[in-house]
């Protein structure tokens, strides 16, 4: 999609929020983060002095990537990742006293948005140490991952979960999730649009339900059910029942296609169920 016509929070996702990682160790990781971000809507990555980065293995763990992936700035110090950033917030799982506030992955986000024309950069440790001290300095706040008891996540994972959470508050905001996208005769629609399009889909109203709880009182009353029993009652359990399920049309449909089965099989006694009432019919 090309830049101008980019909805204007996922514009501001692209080009205020740049993902930091200090001295990444591993290829897998970079790659791995690549596609956190490509999924959640980031797209601007920056890798401070890594090891021993190797551009094909992180291409491995990054399909549909390769333009974010050559797109990332390797720079040699934190300062030249830095420049040009308004609001540095720096990941840890460790408990830090320097004085700046502890956000949650959504906090972050609701201030990184909030901010119209500044920039934020997430700054991400190395996988065996986390960001030291003096990158922790440079931090106007402190973000953590919410975890139960074992905070440890893989460098890529934190990621995956800090991106999903600024995507999440954009579309609190009204970003739309397009969804995947198809390609083919069907190129340039997302799953999203194809799989909720189309009559069978939309819930069913009740003209659709009463027939259908119609037909499966008939059909207990084929089978003794409402011997003791007024039909009326169970007609309108039936009903209720279906209305609580909050069923599409194709699901209503479906249904009431089990029940003309059953009804067949009880008019065609002796014959093979496993069959289609079609080929039964060609036998004979």
């Amino acid at each position: 999609m090309a830049d101008a016509e980019l909805h204007p929070l996922a514009r501001a996702l692209r080009e205020r929020v740049i993902v930091v990682l200090v001295e990444p160790q591993y290829p897998g990781n970079v790659g791995a983060t690549a596609r956190a971000m490509r999924n959640m809507g980031l797209w601007s990555l920056v890798l401070v002095a890594p090891p021993a980065y190797d551009a094909e293995q992180a291409r491995w763990m990054a399909p549909g990537c390769a333009e974010l992936l050559a797109s990332a700035r390797i720079v040699a110090t934190l300062d030249e990742a830095l420049a040009g950033v308004s609001r540095v917030v720096a990941t840890t799982a460790r408990h830090r006293k320097r004085g700046q506030p502890v956000l949650e992955p959504r906090e972050a986000a609701a201030l990184a948005l909030d901010d119209d024309d500044g920039v934020t950069a997430l700054l991400f440790g190395r996988e065996d140490q986390g960001l030291d001290g003096e990158a922790v300095d440079r931090a106007q706040a402190l973000l953590r991952i919410p975890t139960l008891e074992h905070a440890s996540l893989n460098l890529s994972q934190a990621v995956m979960v800090t991106a999903h959470a600024f995507f999440e508050e954009a579309r609190a905001r009204g970003l739309p999730a397009t969804g995947r996208m198809l390609g083919g005769s069907r190129a340039g629609q997302s799953t999203r649009a194809v799989s909720r399009t189309g009559r069978r889909d939309r819930r069913a109203s009740l003209d659709t339900i009463e027939p259908a709880a119609e037909a499966m009182v008939q059909l207990l009353e084929r089978v003794g059910y409402t011997r003791g029993t007024h039909p009326t009652k169970v007609r309108v359990s039936a009903t209720t029942a279906l209305q609580s399920a909050q069923l599409r049309v194709r699901e209503v449909e479906a249904l009431r296609g089990m029940v003309r089965r059953i009804e067949w099989a009880l008019d065609n006694p002796g014959t093979d169920w496993t069959r289609s009432a079609r080929d039964n019919r060609d036998d004979t």
